[in-house]
């Protein structure tokens, strides 16, 4: 037996290879390890998949498969090598595959939900039921009554099923969005705010700024870029309250905070106002800075008031040419960019002059002092973001975006990159930097699955939050995945729904994870290794095409998704309207005519070890070089009407919610939760590789706070507020800034000494997020705690 080592496990990094020699029971995956020279052994064959959703990465990989069973993982080789990487999480994969945790038979509830009660029923059985109760619900009440919750292990997610019963989707529902909506009323793209340049463009930059965002953690194999643009000669800064592991390769590490990150922005655009370092005429080009907004209700003025629309009622603005009032769009006008104006008797002023006025209050020593950062230090971040060549203001799903102010920082953000010019510039960009959304792969449409008019994917009523306390339609939930967990904060509320109002509920995984345990029915899918079927999955990612194929047959009893979503379909009446297999179905997306797919067929592609490139151009993919955006004026709009109502048509700067309340006498600790490189959100937690390194969730804190508690590491603590508590074992940490306190998010709650840790997170919705573009949004980091010795 070989052992692997600590030190030998991390010298792997990404890039390396796992082995197993599969002996034994496959409940027991400490017990198969063997020398790496038996992978030499006859009866081996390889086969390709790739990494289902997660950390954002799809790494492709290479399999080899010894007597039926998976026994080593290497990275596949990709035409474009720099993606030929894995990570510690895309080789453990092997252990999770044969996980004593994993679901081995349908089972149906004998106990109370939440109680964990099952009895194991035949497939048959199983597929009857969820049939029988989706049939009698969907003529009853229609198909709003059934809700289907996707988490992030999910991939195929029975798609085709959505539209044939009209369920509505709640991917992420209250999550992930808040910046995204501040930033993309301005920018009109898609969802979640990710950037519009691809990752690969930011060798192009001179400097690079990332707020709250660790991706050297949250997706591992991307950390080469940021070192290519290091090489090249950018300089990259780490806005973060604590010392992260990017803001240790960092240039520079400012802390800030927590909860203060737009004013960090409001007074950074304060700065390049007052100094003339904003980019004139790409504003008073591509920007709604001239539009002209009426003093009287504060709306931006238009033509006229009897038709909709830019071109029917375009915007207004001032030409310098004639000196005279004009539609935006006229031809051969120079709009002015700053000026007041009387029109018919009535005031107005420019969009640019607006934000001047409304921005002189975010002085640098209003900053400093909101931020606690150095005045000297935000003069210095702001000269070198707009003056210091192209630069990439870049952020993530963590840090500023779990806070009730996130709208706000997003809406900032997009302003600064307007002000300097950075859309649609090489090397430039603004957004979510994480994950491969942007590549040339982001504007390749896949052809859809044919199905008659009469089928759609049914319409959201209300966040899946609000159903807890509010009428609706929702009376059973199809769950992929482990949405229970992920997406319910406050989780004593959330299990009130779970038992109390829902009349069903079926969970699909690969798992024994915390939403098994309300399920009436519980339905096990194979992993992305495992299938019927000899071709399985397939996505355009990384600027190429991914096919998977059978690896090993499946495990115990566990289907396919595909081959589940089949089986629903016929028993309800759609059998006729399915593809046959996965292969039918990845042939008609296939079928698209768009030119970067020419020549990617499922014989190419099994060709070319089950990966192609696009026929895209070799220069990363940059959004908007045309300077045109999906937005009603086609240019970045600047000023939000939705929200003038609530002072923010421009961005107003407003306090967290909770953690600067009076609460904070009561409970004067902030509790985050964060990503690692060991996991991504609730997955990998049970898996031995990964657990020598944190083998237990730990609570972290600070050495001051410690002490004044009188804690010492390993102590086990309460932590606690009014909305609940939970139990952990302590670690002090110097990393981490006094006041605050967080843990790894996703821990089991079978894996907690007592309780889970989303019992005590804040739920309260920002009354303006319902007006938002994604609504409202769980503010998780904006929750505030007391910690005791337990």
């Amino acid at each position: 037996m070989m052992n692997i080592s600590r030190r030998n496990f991390i010298k792997g990094g990404v890039a390396g290879t796992a082995t197993l020699g599969l002996s034994g029971s496959l409940l027991f995956a400490d017990k198969w390890l063997r020398p790496a020279t038996a992978a030499s052994d006859s009866g081996e064959r390889i086969a390709y998949t790739y990494h289902p959703p997660g950390c954002g990465g799809r790494c492709a990989y290479q399999c080899t498969v010894r007597d039926g069973k998976l026994v080593k993982i290497e990275p596949n080789d990709w035409p474009d090598h720099r993606y030929s990487v894995l990570c510690t999480r895309g080789l453990s994969e092997l252990q999770r595959v044969y996980s004593p945790d994993r679901l081995q038979t349908p089972l149906k509830r004998v106990g109370e939900r939440g109680e964990g009660k099952f009895v194991p029923i035949s497939w048959d059985e199983a597929i009857t039921t969820v049939a029988d109760k989706f049939k009698e619900l969907h003529s009853q009440y229609g198909g709003k009554s059934i809700l289907k919750m996707i988490s992030a292990n999910q991939e195929y997610a029975m798609p085709l099923l959505s539209s044939l019963l009209g369920m509505p989707i709640a991917l992420e529902t209250s999550i992930d969005t808040g910046m995204a909506s501040g930033y993309e009323e301005v920018t009109g793209t898609a969802p979640f705010g990710y950037s519009h340049h691809e990752i690969t463009d930011l060798v192009n930059s001179k400097t690079i700024i990332m707020i709250g965002v660790n991706i050297f953690e949250t997706t591992v194999a991307d950390s080469q870029f940021v070192f290519e643009a290091k090489e090249a000669g950018a300089k990259l800064i780490v806005v973060d309250p604590n010392y992260s592991t990017t803001a240790s390769k960092a240039d520079q590490w400012i802390p800030i905070k927590p909860g203060s990150d737009p004013a960090l922005l409001l007074g950074m655009i304060n700065i390049i106002l007052a100094n003339g370092w904003y980019q004139a005429d790409f504003l008073q080009k591509n920007t709604s800075a001239p539009f002209l907004i009426r003093a009287d209700n504060q709306h931006l003025l238009r033509q006229n008031d009897s038709a909709d629309g830019p071109d029917e009622n375009p915007f207004m603005v001032w030409d310098e040419v004639s000196d005279s009032l004009q539609p935006y769009n006229a031809a051969g006008i120079q709009p002015k960019l700053e000026g007041e104006f009387t029109v018919g008797g009535m005031q107005v002023k420019t969009v640019f002059s607006a934000l001047k006025e409304q921005t002189k209050q975010y002085t640098p020593a209003w900053a400093a002092e909101t931020t606690e950062i150095p005045e000297q230090t935000i003069i210095d971040l702001t000269r070198q973001y707009a003056t210091g060549g192209p630069a990439r203001l870049a952020w993530g799903f963590g840090g500023a975006e779990k806070i009730s102010n996130s709208d706000i920082f997003g809406h900032a953000g997009a302003i600064l990159g307007a002000l300097t010019g950075n859309f649609g510039r090489t090397g430039g960009g603004v957004g979510n930097c994480l994950f491969h959304r942007i590549s040339w792969a982001y504007v390749t449409p896949l052809a859809p699955w044919p199905l008659p008019p009469q089928f759609k994917t049914g319409v959201m009523e209300m966040p899946t939050a609000l159903m807890r306390s509010r009428p609706n339609s929702v009376k059973a939930v199809l769950n992929l995945g482990n949405s229970f967990q992920q997406h319910f904060p406050n989780f004593h509320q959330a299990e009130k729904w779970f038992k109390e109002q829902l009349e069903f509920i079926v969970t699909v995984d690969v798992w024994d994870n915390l939403s098994v345990a309300y399920s009436d029915i519980v339905l096990p899918i194979g992993s992305c290794f495992e299938s019927n079927y000899d071709i399985t999955r397939f996505q355009l990612n990384r600027n190429h095409a991914l096919l998977s194929e059978k690896v090993i047959e499946p495990l115990f009893e566990s289907k396919s998704d595909f081959e589940i979503e089949q089986l629903l379909a016929a028993r309800l009446g759609f059998e006729e309207y399915m593809p046959k297999t996965p292969e039918d179905y990845i042939r008609a997306q296939l079928s698209s005519p768009h030119p970067f797919l020419e020549g990617i067929t499922v014989e190419t592609l099994k060709a070319n070890n089950f990966i192609m490139r696009l026929n895209c151009p070799t220069e990363p993919y940059i959004a908007s070089k045309d300077q045109i955006y999906k937005t009603p004026s086609t240019k970045l709009e600047i000023y939000n009407e939705k929200m003038i109502e609530f002072d923010q048509a421009l961005p107003a700067y407003e306090e967290p919610a909770e953690m600067n309340s009076e609460l904070r006498q009561k409970y004067p600790l902030q509790f985050a939760q964060y990503r690692s490189r060991f996991h991504v959100h609730s997955q990998f937690m049970r898996v031995s590789w990964i657990r020598q390194f944190c083998p237990e969730p730990r609570l972290e804190l600070n050495p001051f706070d410690a002490k004044s508690r009188g804690l010492a590491n390993g102590d086990l603590v309460e932590v606690f507020n009014d909305r609940g508590e939970f139990k952990a074992r302590c670690k002090i940490m110097n990393d981490l800034r006094s006041g605050a306190v967080r843990m790894e998010e996703g821990w089991w709650s079978k894996d907690m000494p007592e309780g889970d840790m989303n019992n005590v997170i804040n739920d309260a919705f920002n009354p303006r997020g319902f007006k938002r573009k994604y609504g409202p949004i769980f503010p998780f980091y904006d929750t505030l705690v007391e910690v005791k010795k337990a």
